[in-house]
């Protein structure tokens, strides 16, 4: 643990006023990590992934807990407040306030230490789930509670919410695994809580020794300890609760379901005030977690998942006492509306979903051995066909084990898609009951929505109670906004009547904190007041949250993100937008922080090497949304460096366009601020020749033997980068001597063919090469001229520009779109004929496809992008509709790299580029590549490399591209092949620097055993 201190850090603060300026002066003066009070900075932590919008303060992003105390002990005197922030994943507004956000999830997220017997971790505050779970595989264990949102949490969230997931019907919750916290108390001193003795002499010296902590609890403990009984009758009589604080918890053993599944209370006294355990769930209002010592449990050995059908949500109701007293370890509910949402998104669902099927329940069980979970499920199915459920099917594989999870987990992803106005909304979504109250619950819903011509779906852990639904409705719209008040007065007033919570798993935030008197009555609900005020006296922790303003669900929309006053200024993009579509397209992000997630191979990977909000994709609608509104000035933050940050943090990799659970395009959006933005400044030197790339291509070729000897001479290139803004340390590819359209000019005729498509039975292909095959490795593009006419293609080559990407991604819109013009009317009478527009280059395919859209809008345009196809697309289709134009594969021979360890398969590790994973095609050259005989292909499958275009050859970029491909790197260690394979151009060069190892095209490799 961190060292403890007692009472009050000390420490001299300069006298001040309270402008935000002042107090960002002193906070700097005072801690070591980053302190941001600007405008942008402020918009981008006004929200979460809820409904509620409050510009804080300032955001102070700690690095240890020094600064911590240093930054509590600060705002108590000075009579600021603090608001507490993990990822802003939460739903109900917990991580939103006016005081300043303190983040923790930038430079607190360290695993400190496992312990000898693997039974507990310590982990920093700002540690995400997944890693840890993924940290702790070595040792057999694992942290128990697992919210859908694992990849995209923190521990300290976790911790504020009293989180847990699918399986805690199973495992419990975050308080049954919180082993001791380190705690920053409201007067800045640090205190360990933890279990202790009720009658030791410890909790003795604790309750006498005049800290902030001691008083707070020597104020509530004997009247917690006194009142248990009345207390535990007063609470929810639920499975899962995450409203008010955990005050019936803190004299308990513990949720029996975690208990039984750890060593952690062996050999404890059984009469234990478990002290950590008030602040799980506190929101952060009772301390500031540092630390966190959580209990582990052994990995299950074998697991097994079923669905099981049932012709109404009411015979479920009847089957689900049985099913829970066999003890699974998840028991998820799937409603009517539900699957017929999943059916236009999942056309395999209809296959596996019986005729009268209503409702639906995913159920797990875990046990040492396979025939322990076949027993389980035998049991199960013998309860089942004493019911009106309809069939039973079991998971037979991993991958329908995937499947049926995936179906479950897509809920939110799916309804978040709605197009409209019309959105899902997080205000009644976390309801939690009595088991046996679910089936009614779920049929009460959907009696309420009925009435009020309300879209919903409903899915939820039926082994504790908790039901997850969003209406979908617009707070814009006046009708609308009364609907929900009429929906949250409805369904609160029934979920408290019968004993229920409206926040089983994900706390009470600005939603729920002003209905808590009504939940738990006058007494229950004053005590918290009086356990807030012992512990924060001054109200500087998160204010708000748990104890609030009490009332009715006018509250619920005050402060909010859209509202019924929420208004937008008249755009005109710069690039093609439909008529309001800009502004649509920005509003559709709800800020649920999945772009911040924490595998490697989704996005977003400059956030994942910067852990910084501006670096996320949900930041960029933030920034965009507050513009448009103008609640930040269009032209001030323009003119604003730091709008520059964040946009160049976007480095258009088309992921978050993939993989977003509300599709927003945050490429275009970014394409779209680039543009603004250069409009208004000059470029500079480096922008200038990265966003003509062309032309600098086309004067290094014809100085090329001159311009090859100088571009990588170490003294010059020193010289060269704070004039020109290229880094010395990156290897520029030397030029050709001549270039591929000057190679294959008298092979070939730009001109329509006069044998079009078909004519003679061969497919026609327009072959467009790009930048940097025509001018640094022309022979690759030749390479896949062979390959082509080894396949019985015809190929012609249009007269072609370079694919304008680079001036795109410098904001040079008039230019992109001019080159996008040109190449479309080049391409445009080949395709007319029939003929498929084939792209060596990934991000000149990309281009056609995605981009050149959004710059030219015409039915040309939609021609030639649906006729577009990369190299390895084109090949696999071949394949599959003419195999007998396909070579025969043969083995590869020692010319194409040397291979490591004598007479063994070549190794091959394989890169897919950004830009063709965005295609959402597969990966067809991997496909390839795995028919070459004698040859070991892996997929990397470990992210971005970091070069992604010219990022990585900048000098403020350098560094940054390298640690975002750190994890690839890594992975490329671990494997140690003989040589790399990627499509990209500029992934070969940024593979090739940082391993060592030889990077090729595929074409390359699959020329050579073709024999082409």
């Amino acid at each position: 643990m961190h060292s403890l201190t007692n009472g009050l850090l000390a420490l001299s603060f300069p006298p001040m006023d309270h402008g935000s300026e002042s107090i960002a002066r002193d906070l700097r003066s005072l801690i070591r990590g980053d302190v941001e009070f600007d405008p942008i900075s402020r918009r981008l932590y006004a929200t979460d992934a809820g409904l509620s919008q409050i510009e804080p303060l300032g955001i102070v992003s700690p690095r240890d807990t020094d600064d911590v105390i240093s930054l509590v002990s600060y705002a108590s005197e000075r009579g600021l407040s603090l608001v507490p922030r993990g990822m802003g994943s939460g739903l109900n507004g917990a991580a939103v306030g006016a005081g300043i956000q303190v983040d923790f999830t930038r430079y607190m997220n360290a695993i400190l230490e496992v312990a000898p017997d693997a039974s507990w971790v310590r982990v920093q505050p700002g540690v995400i789930m997944t890693p840890l779970n993924r940290h702790l595989q070595q040792y057999g264990v694992f942290f128990a509670p697992d919210p859908s949102s694992e990849n995209h949490c923190s521990l300290g969230g976790m911790i504020g919410t009293n989180a847990s997931g699918a399986r805690s019907v199973a495992y419990g919750a975050t308080k049954d695994h919180v082993r001791a916290l380190d705690v920053v108390m409201a007067d800045g001193s640090l205190y360990e809580a933890k279990a202790l003795e009720l009658e030791s002499p410890e909790l003795a010296a604790l309750l006498a020794d005049g800290t902030r902590a001691g008083l707070a609890f020597a104020a509530i403990l004997p009247e917690l300890r006194d009142n248990q009984e009345s207390i535990r009758a007063r609470m929810p009589r639920v499975v899962k609760n995450s409203c008010g604080y955990r005050i019936e918890a803190l004299l308990d053993q513990g949720d029996p379901r975690a208990v039984r599944r750890t060593s952690a209370l062996d050999g404890q006294p059984r009469h234990l005030a478990h002290l950590q355990r008030l602040f799980v769930g506190s929101e952060g209002t009772l301390g500031l977690v540092t630390e966190a010592t959580l209990n582990l449990v052994p990995l299950p050995k074998r697991r097994g998942i079923a669905m099981a059908y049932f012709p109404s949500v009411f015979a479920v109701g009847e089957a689900v006492p049985g099913i829970l007293a066999l003890e699974p370890t998840a028991c998820e509910i799937m409603d009517s509306r539900f699957f017929e949402l999943v059916r236009k998104h999942d056309s395999r669902v209809d296959a596996i979903l019986p005729e009268r099927t209503d409702t639906a329940l995913l159920i797990e069980f875990e046990g040492d051995d396979d025939d322990e979970v076949d027993e389980r499920f035998e049991v199960l199915r013998r309860h089942l066909d004493s019911t009106d459920a309809i069939v039973m099917t079991r998971a037979k594989t991993a991958a329908e084990t995937e499947h049926l999870w995936k179906i479950r987990k897509s809920a939110v992803a799916l309804i978040q898609r709605n197009p409209g106005p019309r959105q899902p909304l997080p205000f009644i979504e976390d309801i939690a009951v009595h088991p046996t109250e679910v089936a009614a619950s779920i049929a009460f819903l959907q009696g309420v929505f009925e009435r009020e011509g309300v879209t919903a779906i409903m899915v939820g852990h039926v082994g504790d109670g908790n039901i997850h639904t969003r209406p979908v409705l617009s707070p814009r719209d006046p009708e609308d906004y009364r609907i929900m008040r009429r929906i949250y007065d409805e369904v609160s007033a029934y979920v408290l009547g019968i004993r229920g919570t409206m926040a089983g798993e994900h706390g009470d935030g600005l939603i729920h904190t002003p209905r808590l008197r009504e939940m738990y009555g006058a007494d229950i609900y004053d005590l918290f007041v009086r356990i807030k005020h012992a512990f924060d006296p001054q109200n500087t922790l998160n204010p708000g949250k748990k104890v609030g303003p009490q009332g009715t669900s006018d509250t619920l929309f005050r402060d909010v993100r859209y509202g019924l006053d929420y208004r937008t200024l008249p755009q005109k993009p710069l690039l093609h937008f439909a008529d309001g579509g800009y502004e649509s397209e920005i509003e559709r992000c709800h800020g649920c922080a999945v772009c911040k997630s924490a595998l490697v191979t989704t996005m977003c990977p400059v956030y994942k090497a910067v852990h910084k909000e501006h670096a996320s994709p949900r930041a960029k609608a933030n920034l965009l949304r507050s513009i448009i509104t103008g609640a930040l000035d269009p032209d001030s933050t323009y003119g604003q460096a730091a709008m520059k940050t964040v946009s160049d943090y976007c480095i258009e990799c088309g992921m978050c366009a993939v993989e977003c659970p509300s599709s927003v395009n945050i490429p275009k959006l970014m394409l779209e601020a680039k543009s603004r933005y250069r409009s208004r400044h000059r470029s500079g030197v480096v922008e200038v020749l990265l966003g003509n790339a062309e032309t600098v291509s086309r004067l290094g070729r014809l100085t090329a033997p001159l311009a090859n000897r100088v571009v990588n001479q170490p003294v010059l290139r020193r010289l060269a980068e704070p004039l020109v803004g290229i880094d010395r340390r990156r290897p520029m590819a030397p030029f050709a001597s001549h270039t591929f359209s000057r190679k294959v000019s008298d092979q070939t005729d730009s001109a329509p063919s006069t044998n079009p498509a078909g004519a003679d039975g061969s497919p026609l292909v327009a072959y467009f090469y790009d930048l940097f095959a025509n001018y640094n490795d022309p022979d690759l593009a030749l390479t896949v001229m062979r390959i082509l006419k080894a396949h019985g293609v015809r190929v012609v080559v249009p007269d072609q520009r370079a694919s304008g990407i680079p001036e795109m991604l410098y904001g040079y819109a008039d230019k992109a779109r001019e080159i996008a013009t040109s190449n479309i009317a080049s391409v445009l009478p080949h395709v007319k004929e029939g003929a498929v527009l084939v792209g060596s280059e990934p991000t000149a395919t990309f281009a056609f496809k995605v981009h050149y859209p959004d710059y030219v809008n015409s039915s040309d345009c939609s021609l030639v992008a649906n006729a577009a196809r990369d190299l390895g697309e084109f090949l696999i289709r071949r394949r599959l509709d003419h195999p007998e134009n396909v070579p025969a594969a043969g083995p590869l021979s020692m010319s194409t790299g040397a291979r490591k360890g004598g007479a063994r398969p070549l190794r091959i590790a394989y890169h897919l580029p950004c830009h063709l994973k965005a295609q959402q095609i597969g990966s067809p050259s991997l496909e390839l590549l795995r028919e070459i005989p004698g040859v070991e292909v892996t997929d990397l499958a470990a992210g971005c490399c970091g070069m992604a275009g010219t990022f990585g050859m900048k000098a403020g970029t350098y560094d940054l591209s390298m640690q975002v491909g750190r994890p690839l790197f890594d992975r490329i260690a671990e494997l140690d092949p003989d040589l790399l394979a990627s499509e990209c151009s500029t992934c070969r060069m940024q593979l090739s620097h940082a391993t060592g190892i030889n990077t090729v095209h595929p074409a390359t490799l699959l020329a050579e055993a073709w024999g082409v």
